[in-house]
């Protein structure tokens, strides 16, 4: 019952080019201390393997700086590694997997149909194959030791007809392997079943875009045949986030920071957070002191309003029917207010709701 760790999409060197220069080359630093984690995990876990399905590098072509500080991480497990590439660093003449010294630990496989290499078990077998261009299909009919615990290392998507090495279903159950390892896809699938045989992909170990947002991380637990027992775990890459704040009934910044404190995500050191002001506001808000202030603790932050300017609120203070008449009774009980902002906003929030409805339009 070996113990496996098993990463895909790490997408190292990838440029961040949505981020100044200066936070870009830092992001791909986090790359390498977020890998140099795994490798510190796999050796405290004593794991037997380090499954790796493709996309290691951003890039077919790498620095061989860059793929030299790579390959010293990987140099530091104490356990085997398997890599299959993947569409982004498919394995070709100038790949850094032919052009570079690699770890004697680190087997890659370069064949574009399943390879296998048996563990030290004496009991388990990882087959791969490598992408030898942009796009693949590699079947995943071989034949199998029954006796053996079989794993399928594969760069691929279930499903679909893209050209990234799609697998289907039926192909999965006549396969008969015991575990298959993917790749490919940026978002955690689950641990799930098709036939008897068990496949994850764990989402890619390094965000690189916006919109790859949450959590990301890699596999590590134990397989056998009757039972796979793989459990998730953050990585320390850079992570995205979103949070959304309706601007409707936030009457300046201050209270637009209140409302914006709860909904901050954690750790916000690794995080490069999105704000987007939705909604109606009521004021305009101080959008690069907004910024500024998040990008103190954040790794980057941004702000993107979204939100619509509200309608003159008091456009109706003149008028003789019941909007005028409504109008005038709210404004003569916020100038009772006496500087309380807070039962300030909500009478003008309770305005905008009254007139709405007078209008017979909907208010977000």
């Amino acid at each position: 019952m070996p113990t496996i760790i098993h990463a895909a999409d790490f997408h190292i060197g990838a440029k961040f080019d949505f981020l100044p220069a200066e936070l870009a080359a830092h992001a791909v630093q986090s790359q390498l201390q977020a890998l140099h984690s795994l490798v510190t995990h796999a050796a405290s876990s004593a794991a037997d393997a380090v499954l790796i399905a493709g996309d290691l590098f951003d890039a077919p072509e790498v620095r061989p700086q860059l793929s030299s500080a790579v390959f010293a991480v990987l140099a530091k497990c104490p356990c085997p590694i398997f890599l299959s590439p993947g569409n982004h660093d498919y394995y070709h003449a100038g790949s850094p997997y032919a052009t570079q010294p690699l770890p004697s630990n680190l087997h890659v496989f370069t064949s574009r149909t399943l390879e296998p290499y048996a563990l030290e078990d004496g009991k388990t077998i990882i087959w791969g194959a490598a992408f030898q261009d942009n796009k693949a299909s590699i079947p995943l009919e071989t034949e199998l030791d029954p006796a053996q615990l079989n794993i399928c290392l594969v760069h691929g998507e279930l499903g679909g007809a893209s050209g990234y090495n799609s697998i289907s279903e039926s192909a999965v159950i006549s396969s008969n392997f015991d575990y298959i390892a993917l790749g490919h896809n940026h978002r955690f699938s689950g641990v799930f079943r098709i036939g008897h045989t068990a496949l994850s992909c764990p989402g890619c170990f390094s965000a690189t875009a916006s919109n790859e947002t949450g959590v990301k991380g890699y596999l590590a637990g134990q397989l056998e045949k009757s039972n796979v027992s793989l459990t998730f775990h953050p990585s320390e890459a850079v992570e995205f986030a979103d949070v959304t704040l309706p601007m409707s009934g936030l009457h300046n910044d201050t209270a637009l920071a209140e409302a914006l404190l709860p909904k901050l995500p954690t750790p916000p050191n690794r995080i490069c957070l999105t704000v987007h002001l939705t909604g109606t506001r009521m004021y305009e808000p101080n959008l690069s002191a907004l910024s500024r202030s998040l990008r103190q603790s954040f790794f980057h932050a941004s702000v993107m309003d979204e939100s619509a300017a509200t309608q003159d609120l008091y456009r109706y203070q003149n008028d003789d029917g019941l909007r005028g008449t409504v109008t005038r009774d709210f404004m003569g009980r916020m100038e009772k207010c006496n500087n309380d902002e807070r039962s300030y906003a909500k009478l003008t929030l309770a305005l905008e709701y009254a007139l709405a409805a007078l209008d017979g339009r909907e208010l977000d």
